[in-house]
């Protein structure tokens, strides 16, 4: 094929220049950006910059090819046709589609198996719609809605069997226009529509913390996305701590990474709590019961104030990175968190651009 080159001949792109830039008088013509038999040509594009070698009229192409383009170009309206890169990133193509993949994604692409922290948007047709953006409304971007059919959630108590009318009528029972919950994207459809499901216990509504939303480029695939933040809290009046205050538990955090840049932060659940729920059922119970009982004595329960200021802190350390554009992982969080505990930082205090500055300096050496 004319329109192939192969890299045995020494052909290469020349870099430094524009996508498709004209080569030497002893090699073939390239397809610009990208190459003919698929795949990534590693060229980095930037915005607004054009494919020259796109809009020659099909040059170098097949002819039977040049004639049927030429067809589809007598409908359209005349003027000349040009590719231009709208974001940067790196050129891919896959016979005659081109695609820049951008090297920093503000807008999430899922997979199955990836953790989503989102909010319900709708309800209706034996399904929920999940915003990933855990905006209120119904996302206006070009990120698309979950979908969360009855089928992949949990009936209460655990119970195993087919959905039927009685569980449409009742959806809102379980979860209702404005909750945050944690799910799963079971698939991704034709159209790049996620389908989600909470079937896993980890999973479900959430309730008395914080959110807290950064770009998606900026949370990394993990092996675990549930993660516990120890010994971030600071001393209160005469060396007490927040297991000290209301015997609530051990003053940690938890901290759920959704892959669609949704942070979830609340305490940890004191395990005083799960004895005593346990003690006051019977021993055969379910363990789906237990946790549901569980999280419903979280919601109910008041967050003390050293609590809520541990907290305060990890939201204000994830905001920080967020200003900084770093990575946000367990080990970053903790290490802007403790150097504000160290420095006795104010939380209030922590996103004054000459603390976010000092801050997040551990995670740039």
């Amino acid at each position: 094929d004319d329109d192939d080159y192969d890299d045995d001949d020494g052909d290469t792109i020349m870099g430094g220049g524009m996508a498709g830039a004209r080569m030497g008088s002893n090699m073939k013509k390239s397809s610009g950006w990208g190459r003919r038999d698929g795949g990534s040509s590693n060229m980095v594009v930037m915005p607004s910059q054009e494919d020259d070698n796109e809009r020659r009229n099909g040059e170098g192409g097949d002819t039977d090819e040049r004639d049927k383009n030429k067809e589809e170009e007598a409908a359209l309206p005349k003027g000349p046709q040009r590719l231009i890169a709208s974001v940067a990133g790196t050129v891919e193509r896959v016979n005659k589609l081109i695609s820049v993949i951008p090297i920093s994604p503000s807008i999430y692409y899922g997979q199955v198996g990836d953790l989503i922290v989102g909010r319900i948007v709708g309800v209706g047709g034996s399904r929920w719609r999940v915003s990933l953006t855990c905006s209120s409304a119904s996302s206006g971007s070009s990120m698309r809605d979950g979908q969360l059919p009855l089928s992949g959630v949990n009936l209460p108590g655990g119970v195993q069997r087919i959905r039927t009318s009685e569980d449409v009528l009742a959806m809102r029972t379980l979860f209702r226009e404005g909750d945050l919950l944690t799910c799963e994207v079971q698939s991704v459809q034709k159209d790049g529509t996620l389908v989600l499901h909470t079937r896993s216990l980890r999973y479900g509504k959430l309730d008395n913390g914080v959110l807290i939303t950064v770009p998606p480029s900026l949370v990394g695939r993990r092996k675990n996305h549930f993660v516990t933040l120890k010994g971030l809290f600071s001393a209160t009046k005469e060396g007490e701590s927040a297991m000290d205050v209301d015997g609530e538990g051990e003053g940690d955090v938890d901290v759920y990474l959704g892959l669609n840049g949704g942070i979830w932060i609340q305490r940890t659940i004191p395990t005083a709590w799960e004895n005593v729920i346990r003690a006051d059922q019977d021993e055969r119970a379910p363990l789906a019961e237990t946790l549901q009982k569980l999280r419903q004595l979280h919601a109910t329960t008041r967050v003390n104030p050293p609590m809520r200021e541990s907290i305060a802190r990890v939201r204000n350390s994830i905001e920080c990175l967020r200003l900084v554009h770093c990575q946000i992982t367990p080990d970053t969080i903790e290490m802007v968190a403790k150097a504000s505990i160290k420095e006795e930082v104010r939380v209030a205090e922590m996103l004054l651009p000459e603390w976010v500055v000092k801050l997040t300096e551990g995670t740039r050496r």
